[in-house]
């Protein structure tokens, strides 16, 4: 059996005295692509920070590659971290840094090599390598800020791929964009967990999000795993309606799955 890239055990996170996140087991393996969702404030976020290290659990131990985050030293936490190409929300990376988009993919190698570490002539083919792959060879020269939405989740998208990472831990990268860039955002994940085998780690608010190459979703409520499972046994109106508290009906169109309240107005 393939083992886990990603486990928790027992943890729990705290917050102003009170459980953000408690999570008894979880287990995500190499080359899943596993969905997250829940409502604002189940803890999706949190969830993702302590499977990166980011976050350190007040309780229970998180396991990157089979290695206790915990136990490590910061130096060797962080170069365990390079596996992990995470993509935050969009309002926690700073977007006013003046950086050019080939900048900003050149990053992901400058964590291979360390702050003090050149670029090689091979490390530059790789970055343009990474942006040529997602179509933004136009824009590589300009600021990163003056990249629209979309633009700026593939440069975002380019630099972890260029990091050679293992696992693509993604935080609502379609949040701000409109459906088109939402599609093409969406189609880009699943083709790169299709090709390269990277393990997906990727929260949505909207279920339609959820590619049909996404095979597991984890609903969250209140900090706690309420469902896991299968895309179809979790993505049901019941289950969903347990969490979000309103009447819900499901629609599957185009191998995605849609959630319509039906909730009188």
């Amino acid at each position: 059996m393939t083992a886990a890239s990603l486990s928790l055990c027992d943890v729990e996170v705290r917050w102003s005295g009170r459980a953000i996140l408690a999570v008894e087991e979880m287990q995500i393996r190499r080359g899943e692509f596993v969905g997250v969702i829940g409502t604002n404030g189940a803890g999706k976020t949190t969830l993702l920070k302590v499977c990166c290290g980011l976050i350190r659990p007040n309780r229970g131990t998180a396991r990157l590659n089979g290695h206790d985050l915990a136990e490590l030293s910061a130096w060797r936490r962080a170069d365990l971290r390079r596996h992990v190409g995470y993509i935050p929300q969009s309002a926690e990376y700073n977007a006013e840094l003046p950086f050019t988009l080939r900048e900003v993919v050149a990053m992901g190698r400058t964590s291979v090599k360390g702050l003090l570490g050149r670029l090689s002539k091979d490390d530059y083919e790789m970055v343009d390598n990474w942006i040529e792959k997602l179509g933004l060879s136009q824009r590589r020269t300009q600021t990163f800020r003056s990249l629209s939405g979309g633009e700026q989740q593939k440069a975002l998208i380019a630099r972890a791929m260029a990091q050679e990472a293992e696992i693509l831990v993604l935080d609502e990268p379609c949040s701000n964009l409109d459906f088109n860039w939402k599609h093409q955002i969406t189609e880009i994940i699943e083709q790169l967990h299709r090709q390269t085998k990277v393990t997906v780690v990727m929260v949505s608010h909207e279920t339609s999000q959820l590619p049909p190459g996404c095979g597991r979703v984890i609903l969250l409520h209140e900090g706690e795993i309420l469902a896991d499972g299968d895309i179809a046994q979790v993505l049901d109106s019941e289950v969903l309606e347990r969490a979000y508290h309103c009447r819900i009906e499901m629609l599957k169109i185009a191998g995605r799955r849609y959630t319509v309240s039906k909730n009188p107005a």
